[in-house]
C-alpha cells in the first residue's frame, strides 16, 4: 500500500505530496551534477509515482536540465529534470520523462513522514 509522503522547499513557497510504494531512502548519487546540485554529499533520492503528484505553489518551481558531456563532441542536455523552487533553491525532485510513471522526491524536501533510514545506500 503506498504511503503518501508530504514535502515542501525551505521558504515555504513549494508545497507537494506524493505517493510511494518505496518511501525509505534507495540511493544516495554523489554524480557530479547531485554534488554540485545537491550539496556536498550528494542527494539521496526517493520512489514516487507521478501520477500522483499534487503542486502547491507551482508557479515557484524552476526545472534544471543538466548539459552532459560538457566541452565535447558529445555535449548533450540531460532528459532529467531536476524540479527546484526558484525563491530558495530547494531541490524537489527529479523527474525523467523516460520513465514517466516514476518521480524522484529528494529526501531532503520531504517533511513526513519521518523517513526511515536504511542500513545502507
Amino acid at each position: 500500500m503506498p504511503v503518501t509522503l508530504s514535502g515542501s522547499c525551505h521558504c515555504g513557497a513549494v508545497k507537494f505530496t506524493v505517493d510511494s510504494s518505496t518511501p525509505v531512502p534507495y540511493q544516495l548519487c554523489v554524480c557530479s551534477i547531485c554534488r554540485k546540485v545537491g550539496g556536498v554529499g550528494g542527494s539521496i533520492n526517493l520512489g514516487g509515482h507521478s501520477e500522483t503528484l499534487r503542486i502547491e505553489g507551482k508557479e515557484n518551481i524552476s526545472v534544471y536540465k543538466a548539459i552532459l558531456e560538457r566541452g565535447t563532441s558529445k555535449e548533450h542536455i540531460a532528459t532529467s529534470e531536476r524540479n527546484f523552487c526558484s525563491k530558495c533553491s530547494s531541490m524537489l525532485w527529479l523527474y525523467d520523462p523516460t520513465w514517466p510513471e516514476l518521480i524522484h522526491p529528494f529526501a531532503s524536501a520531504i517533511d513526513s513522514p519521518e523517513l526511515k533510514k536504511p542500513d545502507s545506500l
